[in-house]
């Protein structure tokens, strides 16, 4: 496999997995938005929503990190040619 290769498959992956974070984050919503406005904040799951946002977060920074690198590493290359 080229370097471009391994690039495009970790951006598919990366892609994939903030997709899944956020699909998560989505799924939630339903229940979220059913919350009464008057609930106490002591009856709020906010383990799980704290998780799910947590792993939505570090998805799509991941991702972020991963396409800034491919245009660092597309930048070099433009510079040699």
């Amino acid at each position: 496999m080229s370097e471009d290769s391994l690039g495009v498959l970790a951006l598919k992956n990366a892609w994939r997995g903030a997709v899944a974070a956020s699909e998560r984050v989505r799924e939630m919503e339903p229940a979220v938005a059913g919350l009464p406005d008057e609930a106490p904040a002591a009856d709020l799951d906010l383990d799980t929503y704290h998780k799910v946002t947590l792993a939505q977060s570090n998805a799509v920074m991941a991702l972020r990190g991963l396409v800034e690198q491919l245009q660092r590493t597309r930048a070099a290359a433009d510079d040699e040619a």
